[in-house]
């Protein structure tokens, strides 16, 4: 981080400031800016406070993030599938233990994996988005989050290129929740070369892997494969597959976690899991047999491939 100015900066000057350095960083507390501009704890809140008032900052715990985007700045983050998503986080976000380690991939799918976190979640979040790092940041008691740098993808709201994919291989996590474009009988796609080269990167260093995805994605094209479906875990989605690849998908023994009632309806409710009963957990080896439970409660040993 820079060393404080040996002049004194504007108003107007050090709030410009602020913003760069929060597109290179992500975050920055209020220490480190006081240390920046040599100026009060009173004096940098001022500033923050007006930049948050022009919407372009946002104050999370300990410090300033960039703000979530809006919803009609991307289309991730817009239009009539936004209850699906949140049901596909709340039911992904059910597979996580209060202590684990765990990395959350960026865009809107990530992001509702983060928001959904359970209260009591104390363990750590590797991620590259900075949505999810300022929802979790802005937590009355957030848990220790690990964020990927790199350069700022405008269109996902998260960080990419070589130095995103280099942070990724240097971190190890339990649990991943990957968000895919496209899916079929031979494994899950992204559009985006960027994206594309994180992704994998950080399926290089989990030991579990969780897909997200709408039901979209059995319909959609994609042209980057990121990996077969056996190297994949579990797929949390909307809407049944088409019969031949749900056939697909327990033959490499991905389980299929659906929401609600498994049509891609948006209903709400975020529970139901495509095996039956919607409160019944896989079975240690993934063959689906229940052990009956809370949607969101976390019992490790009544998870295919996410204990031990």
């Amino acid at each position: 981080m820079a060393a404080p100015s040996p002049y004194r900066h504007s108003a107007m000057e050090r709030r410009k400031s602020i913003v760069a350095a929060l597109r290179a960083e992500g975050f920055l507390s209020i220490a480190v800016l006081t240390r920046m501009f040599g100026v009060s704890h009173m004096t940098v809140r001022r500033d923050l406070r007006h930049l948050e008032e022009g919407g372009q900052v946002r104050t999370v715990y300990g410090g300033v993030s960039l703000p979530v985007p809006a919803r009609h700045d991307s289309g991730r983050w817009a239009g009539a599938g936004a209850a699906d998503e949140v049901d596909i986080g709340r039911r992904a976000a059910a597979l996580v233990g209060p202590g684990d380690t765990i990395a959350v991939d960026a865009g809107r799918l990530g992001y509702e994996v983060a928001r959904a976190l359970p209260d009591d979640f104390h363990g750590t979040v590797v991620t590259h988005s900075l949505p999810a790092i300022q929802t979790l940041l802005s937590r009355p008691r957030p848990p220790r989050v690990v964020g990927l740098g790199g350069e700022v993808m405008t269109r996902i709201c998260a960080f990419a290129g070589a130095g995103t994919v280099a942070a990724a291989q240097n971190v190890r996590v339990e649990l991943l929740f990957l968000a895919v474009d496209a899916l079929d009988h031979r494994g899950a796609y992204a559009h985006s070369d960027a994206e594309a080269s994180v992704k994998r990167a950080l399926l290089s260093v989990a030991a579990r892997s969780v897909l997200v995805a709408r039901h979209d994605c059995f319909t959609d094209s994609a042209p980057l494969m990121l990996g077969l479906l056996g190297r994949f875990h579990a797929l949390v989605t909307d809407g049944r597959p088409p019969s031949r690849l749900e056939r697909v998908l327990r033959s490499a023994g991905v389980h299929l976690l659906l929401t609600g009632d498994g049509t891609g309806s948006g209903n709400g409710n975020g529970t139901g899991n495509g095996s039956g009963t919607a409160s019944e957990r896989p079975d240690r080896n993934g063959n689906g047999a229940g052990v009956r439970s809370s949607p969101y409660a976390h019992d490790r040993t009544a998870s295919p491939g996410f204990g031990a």
